[in-house]
């Protein structure tokens, strides 16, 4: 300790302190200070941490809460507290039960950590005079100047704020912590006593203070309160909270960032306080572990906030600045709508250029899809101004109109933030092992599910993808945004902080043209996936495609999963899927049931896709062109025409006799159809629909009528060639039987719908005919598989074995693409211990 005499003057007009240290013994690892008597005097405590402490957050609060829990509560009021490289010291007067209490532990105090510090006391260094420096004063002081300033927080007057109550600019010199039981119940008989306050008091704001033990809250008992806020706090104890509370009522009680909160028994454990508070952290008690709406719970919309419709339009400018939630109450009687439809239409009205829009905590209530939003006065105006609160159905022209109710809640600290929501759901969609981003359907994140993020807004997409820029920054390698609606990604300059990134997977969103993505072309991009995109639809042949996707992005070397550098020109994808799960039905049904449709030995055995319900119609439009072919020709369209549904003469008695019920009259008619070949390069299709369960199939093309054969003397001849028809064919598939075949994946389905119309081609069909060559379905077993089947049979081996991208193509290809013998080379691998984990999504 200092022999020298010293002085301190805090200037506030207290009386300077004078330490001259009269008594020099200083006490050390013992439990009694003997016969001496600590007094009224200040005495000097000093912490020994040799600066173990040095690379702590906070070391001063660290020491100071292990101090105020070796003291148990008694009264101790730190003043000076200083800072030193190997110990710390601070003041203190008439304070003999600390004292005392710090003795039978022999001068030691123990760390939250676990750690053992020693201290050391030093009695009567300087003499306590009279308007020297009191804590209790300032502490009162300070209590009673903001009782007089009470403040309003969510809607409720009234609150005394102690929010980091230690951190008031008075406390400048002297210790102040509630986390110090002594210093808590000096600030609650300050509130008791200030009876010309008292009265306006609704409520009190305890939050950031280090609160362990709550027992002088008992002073402010048997009251009735709005509020008691305790959030961020250290309380552990359930019986000691409860029985501090006992008497304690008020409205609501937040407890948010509370060790309490995160024990197992969890409400429970408070179950007795459930008649002392209506909610807790906003919330009813029995919906505790609930995710609660403030529509629930807080908000009434038959009386809360200002109802705003088309008639009173002109009210709207009194809320531009409101800070609050407003409600949307879009009517829809029969729910019409899910809500994945329901928004895919609304945002069609909403202005890009504006506010970013969130709406959150959506509910179909009583006929009206409600949802609340906040902090996006620029979009609710142009709602109101330019759209008339009008919402159009696009599909058929039709109008539902709305009303608003304005600031119908105040925003609270438990209420939904959208960009909050966003941030942490980025970080979980990170998967390290694979330096990959998953954002696939990004809305069906569970971060996500009281708030709608459209990344069909441009700006929505662009904060995203600068959230995960910044977290992934020198990480990630890929980022995948398959099945999320995108129509523009025009903010890909953000990602330019992704020194890494080597891919980006855009498959199955509403691209219509490369021109709305061609800032990705700024990023030195390897892979790129855009098929499901209808910019897909833009090109006719696959060099078309290839060509102008490298004109965007010329340093790309795999497109859409084709190697473009082994398999320069191919389009790997010219399907059109609703979800991932639907390849097998274009890789492995359509293939199929079109090759048997083609060969006349085996189109009988198409009787295995249908049921006795299946349903069959057949349409034709076809015209002839008049040329001395004409009626050779109508003699080959009249077979299609027999069997055609189309109505002649608007005859609708007859509007049945085109329609095939059962497998047995379906397949007889196909029998009597034409022989055909399919030019399988100009088929289009459409997975429109797909849920596992059912699936509704749309599928376009070109197919050739071949030529029926007669025989003469000469041998065999034809009357004319072939003819070019276009064709569509519209199947309702469902799965009647599942877990068949090796690895238990495969499904049986069955044609419940199917609708077959004939067509003349396109000019662009016709000048592209049969340009490339497929090998008769008769020689299949040497043909090579196409790009599509290969890129298939990786999707399917991938969903069987739950192998990563790379070991899927390494085995498969191991195998020759022959996926029986790849499933068995997994087997043989992944018993002989060859295959890691890492392999493993």
């Amino acid at each position: 300790m200092p022999n020298q005499m010293r002085v301190l003057d805090f200037g506030d007009g207290s009386v300077p302190i004078q330490l001259d240290y009269p008594d020099p013994t200083v006490f050390s690892d013992c439990s009694s200070y003997g016969d001496r008597v600590p007094g009224i005097h200040w005495i000097e405590i000093a912490v020994h941490h040799k600066g173990r402490l040095v690379y702590s957050p906070n070391p001063e609060q660290i020491i100071l809460d292990a101090l105020y829990q070796a003291i148990d509560g008694a009264d101790f009021f730190p003043v000076f507290y200083q800072r030193g490289k190997n110990a710390d010291t601070l003041l203190a007067r008439n304070c003999k039960a600390a004292i005392d209490n710090l003795f039978k532990q022999r001068l030691s105090i123990n760390l939250e950590r676990g750690a053992s510090i020693p201290i050391s006391i030093q009695l009567g260094v300087a003499q306590y005079r009279r308007d020297q420096i009191t804590p209790t004063l300032h502490i009162a002081r300070v209590v009673t100047r903001l009782m007089k300033q009470l403040i309003q927080r969510d809607g409720v007057d009234g609150l005394l704020n102690l929010d980091n109550f230690g951190g008031h600019p008075e406390f400048e010199n002297i210790v102040v912590s509630l986390a110090n039981p002594s210093i808590l119940l000096n600030v609650c008989q300050v509130i008791v006593h200030n009876d010309s306050e008292r009265l306006r008091l609704n409520g009190v704001i305890l939050s950031n203070n280090r609160i362990r033990d709550v027992r002088p809250l008992m002073l402010l008992a048997n009251v009735d309160h709005a509020l008691l806020d305790l959030r961020g706090n250290k309380i552990k104890s359930a019986e000691r909270l409860c029985r501090a509370l006992e008497q304690f009522r008020a409205r609501e009680l937040l407890l948010e960032n509370n060790p309490i909160v995160k024990t197992s028994n969890f409400p429970g454990s408070i179950r007795s306080l459930e008649s002392n508070f209506q909610l807790v952290d906003g919330k009813p008690f029995n919906m505790l572990h609930k995710s609660v709406s403030p529509l629930d719970v807080e908000i009434d919309l038959e009386v809360d906030g200002a109802r705003l419709d088309a008639n009173n339009k002109w009210k709207l400018p009194e809320f531009e600045y409101s800070q609050h939630w407003h409600a949307f109450m879009i009517p829809d009687p029969i729910e019409e709508f899910n809500q994945e439809v329901f928004f895919d239409f609304f945002f069609i009205k909403l202005d890009p250029t504006l506010s970013n829009f969130y709406p959150c905590y959506y509910k179909y209530i009583n006929t009206e899809h409600v949802f609340l939003v906040r902090n996006c006065f620029d979009q609710i105006a142009h709602l109101v101004k330019n759209c008339n609160l009008e919402m159009t159905i696009p599909t058929d022209n039709r109008i539902f109109r709305y009303y608003l109710r304005m600031n119908v809640s105040t925003f609270k600290q438990h209420h939904v933030d959208p960009e909050e929501c966003i941030q942490k759901a980025v970080s979980q969609c990170y998967v390290a092992q694979n330096r990959m981003l998953n954002l696939a359907r990004f809305q069906y994140k569970e971060c996500l599910k009281d708030v709608v993020v459209s990344l069909s807004s441009p700006k929505i997409l662009t904060y995203v993808l600068s959230v995960a820029s910044r977290k992934f920054m020198t990480t990630c390698s890929e980022i995948r945004l398959c099945h999320n609606k995108i129509l523009v990604l025009d903010g890909a300059h953000v990602l330019g902080m992704m020194g890494c990134l080597r891919a980006v997977d855009l498959s199955h969103n509403w691209v219509q043209d490369l021109a709305y993505i061609n800032s990705l072309g700024n990023l030195p991009l390897k892979s790129l996936v855009l098929h499901g995109n209808k910019l897909c639809r833009n090109y006719k042949l696959p060099s078309e495609y290839v060509k102008a996707v490298k004109e965007v992005f010329p340093q790309l070397t795999t497109l859409d999963g084709v190697d473009l550098q082994t398999n320069p020109g191919q389009s790997v994808q010219k399907n059109f899927l609703c979800d991932t799960g639907a390849y097998e039905l274009v890789g492995g049904f359509l293939k199929n049931y079109l090759r048997e449709f083609e060969n006349d030995e085996l189109r009988h055995n198409l009787y295995k896709y249908y049921s006795e319900d299946s349903l069959f119609t057949l349409t034709c439009n076809y015209s002839v062109v008049q040329n001395h072919q004409t009626p050779k020709i109508l003699q080959r369209i009249s077979k299609y025409n027999k069997h055609a549904r189309n109505l002649r003469n608007k005859d609708y008695s007859k509007a049945s006799d085109g329609v095939f019920f059962g497998s047995s009259d379906i397949v007889e008619i196909l029998l009597q159809l034409p022989r055909v070949t399919h030019d399988f390069h100009s088929l289009q299709t459409d997975v429109m629909h797909y849920d596992g369960k059912v699936a509704v199939i749309y599928v376009t093309g070109l197919l050739r009528d071949e030529p029926p054969s007669t025989r003469t003397g000469h041998g065999i001849r034809s009357d004319i060639g072939g003819v070019l028809l276009g064709f569509s064919r519209q199947f309702v598939v469902k799965f009647d039987v599942a877990n068949l075949g090796l690895g238990k994946r495969a499904r049986r389905l069955k044609i419940a719908n199917e609708r077959l119309h004939i067509m003349n081609p396109s000019k662009i069909l016709m000048r592209t005919a049969f340009s490339v060559n497929y090998p008769d379905s008769s020689e299949r077993h040497v043909e090579e598989d196409s790009v599509d089947v290969k890129d298939h049979k990786l999707l399917l081996f991938q969903e069987v074995t739950g192998l990563i991208s790379t070991w899927v193509t390494a085995i498969v290809e191991e195998a020759d693409w022959d996926f029986e013998r790849a499933l068995k080379l997994f087997i043989q691998k992944n018993a002989n211990h060859e295959i890691p984990d890492l392999a493993f999504a």
